[in-house]
């Protein structure tokens, strides 16, 4: 798995352990995350 596709995977488990929906996301630039989160 890509490894922006696995931090935004790593952002929804989180999102899950919470209570919530599995939704995470990153912002990329330059090849680098500048930005996650996922659903509170």
């Amino acid at each position: 798995m890509d490894a922006f596709m696995q931090a935004a995977f790593d952002e929804a488990q989180l999102g899950l352990k919470e209570g919530g929906i599995p939704i995470g996301s990153v912002i990329v630039h330059g090849g680098k995350i500048i930005g996650r989160g996922h659903n509170r």
